[in-house]
């Protein structure tokens, strides 16, 4: 568990993902968290979405299919191509979508000062980390990785393969795959009871 900025994220629970999500002020925010929470992909890449990304028209909401994340935008190895992400939209997350009015910017999550520009990660981090210590959660080791984290392990418990995850989530190997892997606590007792 992450403990003053260092370890791993720790898994957000649906239930408390929700509140962090409710405690956020503004719609955007909102909105921003919940691509995190169903995509898993980073804040580095979701803070740099641009509207024809999400939306097949800017004006109507009408989310298309896959939300893209495009190859410059994404963490990857020196020298390497991170290579285009293509992320189904969940219904859930259709819904966020369809009420979320971006405005008039190219980005989908423009800097509330410098609409020509993409909200930073640290006023991302600043808002997120404001709505965990509101609920009293600010010791519990959540961070904005713990949506990747949270959305890998899900995929992994609901029995989903590790190539197909791979596939969603842009690993290219499994090493890389497995430190996002949570062991369920659950999991462990039920395998040392069947010896």
């Amino acid at each position: 568990m992450k403990k003053n900025r260092i370890g791993k994220a720790s898994i957000i629970p649906d239930a408390i993902a929700d509140k962090i999500i409710k405690r956020c002020k503004y719609p955007w925010q909102q909105t921003l968290l919940s691509i995190m929470r169903y995509t898993g992909e980073r804040v580095g890449a979701v803070r740099l979405l641009q509207v024809s990304d999400v939306y097949a028209d800017g004006s109507s909401q009408i989310a298309l299919p896959e939300i893209t994340f495009r190859s410059e935008t994404r963490k990857r190895s020196a020298g390497k191509d991170a290579g285009v992400r293509q992320v189904p939209v969940s219904q859930k997350l259709r819904e966020v979508l369809r009420t979320y009015r971006p405005g008039g910017s190219v980005w989908l999550f423009p800097s509330p000062s410098d609409h020509s520009s993409p909200v930073t990660v640290q006023a991302i981090d600043s808002f997120h980390r404001k709505a965990i210590a509101q609920l009293g959660l600010q010791n519990e080791g959540y961070s904005l990785h713990s949506y990747r984290r949270t959305f890998i392990t899900k995929l992994y418990n609901k029995g989903v393969n590790t190539r197909t995850i791979m596939a969603i989530t842009g690993h290219k190997s499994m090493a890389s795959l497995q430190r996002y892997i949570d062991a369920d606590p659950q999991k462990i007792r039920d395998a040392i009871d069947e010896i």
